[in-house]
C-alpha cells in the first residue's frame, strides 16, 4: 500500500488519484504548493523615432550604388574622352572665373592640398597649341541662358558640345536664370533631360546648386525650391552634387559680386586671381566654387576611372506598396519612380478628391514627433500625369487629408503619415510612367517661401 501511495504522490501532476487507484491524494497546504508560472507582461514597445532632417553636405557622398551607376555611364560609350569634362549653364559658368585659370600652373594655389594635383594635370594642357578644358568656351552654356536654351534646336547647344569634344563629365549648373519664371515643376522636367542626355551620351553629369540671388528679393525667394530640386535630381539619379549655395551663404556678403547674381573673385594687385585657394581666397564667390568644383571632379574620376569604392548604401525599407509604404526616416529624400509597374494597385478613389486614381500608387511613410512643415512634390514626365495625397493614420484606414495635381505644403502634426503618389486616369487609362518624388522641409514665408 505504501509503494501505491508513493506512486500515486509522485504521478498527481499528471494522472491525478481516486478511488480506483487507492486512497484520495490529501489536499495539500496552500503554503506548501508551487507558484504557478505568469507570463510576463510585454515590454512596452520604444517610441518610433522622427523623421530626421539632414543637411546636404557641401560634396555629395559617393555611394557604393552612385559609383556603380557613374561607371555605368561611362560604359555606355567608348567614344568619350576621360580627360576631358565640358561646362552647361549660364554667365556664372560662361565667366573667365570659372576654372579658366585652372590651365595656367603659375595662377594657382592650392595651398596644400597635393591630393587634388593628379586630377588638375590629368584635364590640363591635352594637345599642343589647343585649349584644354577648363579654358574652352562652352557651346552649351551663354549668358542668359535657362535650361531651356540647353535644349533649344535640333540638335541641341547640349549635343553640339558633346559632338565637339567628346568629353566624360560635365559641369552642370542652370537655375540662375530659370528662377525668374517661378516654375520649378517645369525647370525639374527640363534639368532631368538635360542630365539623361548626356548620361545617354557616356557623359558624367556633376551637378550644383545655384548661387543666391541678392537683385530681387521675389525671385531669392525661389532659389532654394530650385536647389532642393536640383540636389532631388542629383540624389534619385546617383550623381554627384556640389552644393555650392550653402558655401556661398557663409561668404562675406555672400561671395556675390556688386549686382549681387554673379560670384566675386579675388583681387591681387588690380587684377582677380580665382585660383588662388588659401584662407584669403576662399572668402570669394568663385574662388571657393573652383575648389568645390576641382574637389568633386577629383572625386568622380577617382570613382569612375581609378575604381575608388564608395561607402555603403543606405537601407532600403518598405517596397512603397500600400501593404508596405517606403519608410522616409530623413528629410529631404528623393527617388524616381515608375507607376507602371511600381508600388502597388490598391486604391482607386480618395476621401478628399472624386479624381479617377485607378492606376498603380506609390506609398511614403514618415513618423513625426514634433510638428513639422514640409513640401511633397511630385514631377511627372510630360506625358505622365501623377497626383500628391497626404494621409493621416497608418496604411489601413488613414483618413485623406489633401489632394494636389503637383504639390502639397502642410505642417504636419506628430503621428504618423503616409504620401500617396498615384496615377491618374483619363478615359479608363492611366497615365503612368516615371516620376521623380521629393519630400522636403518647407521654407517658411508666402507661399511656402522666404
Amino acid at each position: 500500500m505504501a509503494r501505491r501511495w508513493t506512486a500515486c504522490v509522485l504521478a498527481v501532476a499528471a494522472l491525478g488519484c481516486g478511488s480506483e487507484g487507492g486512497p484520495a491524494m490529501p489536499e495539500v497546504a496552500p503554503e506548501l504548493a508551487a507558484p504557478v508560472a505568469q507570463a510576463p507582461e510585454p515590454e512596452p514597445a520604444p517610441p518610433e523615432p522622427g523623421v530626421r532632417i539632414e543637411p546636404i553636405p557641401e560634396l555629395s557622398v559617393l555611394t557604393a550604388s552612385l559609383v556603380e551607376h557613374l561607371r555605368a555611364i561611362r560604359a555606355t560609350s567608348d567614344r568619350r574622352q576621360d580627360d576631358v569634362f565640358m561646362k552647361v549653364g549660364d554667365s556664372s559658368t560662361v565667366s573667365r572665373g570659372f576654372l579658366e585659370c585652372f590651365s595656367s600652373p603659375d595662377e594657382v594655389d592650392l595651398a596644400g592640398r597635393e591630393e587634388l594635383e593628379a586630377t588638375l594635370a590629368h584635364f590640363r594642357n591635352r594637345h599642343a597649341g589647343s585649349r584644354d578644358s577648363y579654358r574652352r568656351v562652352s557651346r552649351a552654356a551663354h549668358e542668359g541662358w535657362s535650361a531651356r536654351h540647353v535644349l533649344d534646336g535640333d540638335p541641341s547647344p547640349l549635343l553640339q558640345e558633346v559632338r565637339a569634344i567628346r568629353p566624360r563629365f560635365a559641369f552642370v549648373m542652370n537655375g540662375g536664370n530659370d528662377v525668374e519664371g517661378a516654375d520649378d515643376y517645369r525647370y525639374a522636367q527640363r534639368m532631368l533631360r538635360i542630365v539623361e542626355g548626356l548620361e545617354a551620351n557616356g557623359v558624367i553629369p556633376i551637378l550644383s546648386a545655384i548661387s543666391p540671388r541678392r537683385d530681387d528679393p521675389e525671385t531669392e525667394r525661389w532659389v532654394e525650391r530650385y536647389n532642393t530640386v536640383g540636389w532631388a535630381i542629383a540624389r534619385a539619379r546617383r550623381l554627384p552634387y556640389l552644393d555650392y549655395h550653402q558655401l556661398m551663404m557663409r561668404l562675406p556678403r555672400l561671395g556675390l559680386a556688386g549686382d549681387g547674381v554673379h560670384p566675386n573673385i579675388y583681387p591681387v594687385d588690380g587684377r582677380g586671381r580665382a585660383c588662388v585657394l588659401d584662407e584669403a581666397g576662399l572668402q570669394y564667390g568663385h574662388n571657393a566654387r573652383n575648389l568645390l568644383a576641382l574637389r568633386g571632379l577629383d572625386a568622380t574620376r577617382r570613382a569612375a576611372l581609378e575604381g575608388a569604392d564608395g561607402s555603403p548604401d543606405p537601407p532600403v525599407e518598405g517596397d512603397g506598396t500600400a501593404a508596405s509604404p517606403r519608410e522616409v526616416r530623413a528629410l529631404p529624400f528623393a527617388e524616381l519612380v515608375d507607376t507602371r509597374t511600381g508600388g502597388s494597385r490598391s486604391i482607386d478613389r480618395y476621401a478628399c478628391g472624386d479624381a479617377d486614381e485607378s492606376g498603380r500608387e506609390i506609398v511614403y511613410r514618415l513618423v513625426v514627433d514634433r510638428p513639422l512643415a514640409v513640401r511633397l512634390l511630385a514631377v511627372g514626365r510630360e506625358d505622365v500625369d501623377v497626383d500628391v495625397h497626404l494621409l493621416r493614420g497608418e496604411a489601413t484606414g488613414a483618413a485623406c487629408v489633401e489632394r494636389a495635381d503637383r504639390e502639397i505644403e502642410a505642417t504636419l502634426e506628430p503621428g504618423t503619415w503616409l504620401v500617396s503618389v498615384d496615377t491618374f486616369s483619363e478615359g479608363g487609362e492611366a497615365r503612368a510612367g516615371e516620376a521623380l518624388v521629393v519630400l522636403s522641409p518647407r521654407v517658411e514665408g508666402p507661399h511656402g517661401l522666404d
